[in-house]
C-alpha cells in the first residue's frame, strides 16, 4: 500500500478500501468494469453463480449527480443485478465505540487511516414492457 493521506486520496484508494470491505463480509468481489461499475460481488465462486450486485464507488470529492445515478440505474436492470453505491468515510477511533461499527472499519495506507464504507442499495423492477409477450408500437420502434 502506498503513502497517502486523507487529502491525496484517490478513486483507485477508494476502490481498494471498498474492496476490501466487501471482502470481510463474505463476498468474492471482482471488477466491474465489464458490467459499467467498479466492482461485482459474488456470493460464491463465479463459476458456480452469477453476481447479484454492481457497485459504484463514489470519487473522493463526493459528486454524484442525477445522471450518473440513473444511468447506473438503467444499467443494472438490463443485466439483472442490483446497484449499491459505496461511500468510503474516513473516521476516528472515538466515531467507532460499538463493536458492530468497529467490525467495518477498514484501515488503510501507511500510515494506515481508519476508514468506513457507507452502502445505498438501489434495486428496481422497472422495465417497460419487460413482461408483456404482446408487441407493443412506441413511436416507430416496436418493443418485444
Amino acid at each position: 500500500m502506498s503513502s497517502i493521506s486523507p487529502i491525496n486520496r484517490t478513486i483507485s484508494d477508494h476502490i481498494s478500501i471498498t474492496r476490501t470491505h466487501f471482502t470481510n463480509k463474505g463476498y468474492r468481489v471482482h471488477s466491474g468494469l465489464q458490467f459499467g461499475c467498479e466492482l461485482v460481488l459474488y456470493a460464491d465462486e463465479p463459476g458456480r453463480v452469477h453476481s447479484d450486485f454492481c457497485v459504484h464507488v463514489v470519487p473522493p470529492d463526493g459528486s454524484m449527480d442525477w445522471r450518473m445515478i440513473q444511468t447506473l440505474t438503467r444499467l443494472v436492470v438490463s443485466t439483472g443485478k442490483t446497484l449499491i453505491v459505496a461511500h468510503v468515510k474516513e473516521v476516528s477511533k472515538d466515531t467507532t465505540k460499538d463493536k458492530t461499527t468497529e467490525d467495518m472499519v477498514v484501515s488503510y495506507g501507511d500510515p494506515a487511516v481508519r476508514y468506513i464504507v457507507e452502502e445505498l442499495a438501489i434495486a428496481t423492477e422497472h422495465a417497460p414492457f419487460r413482461h408483456k409477450n404482446v408487441m407493443k408500437g412506441v413511436g416507430m420502434q416496436i418493443k418485444h
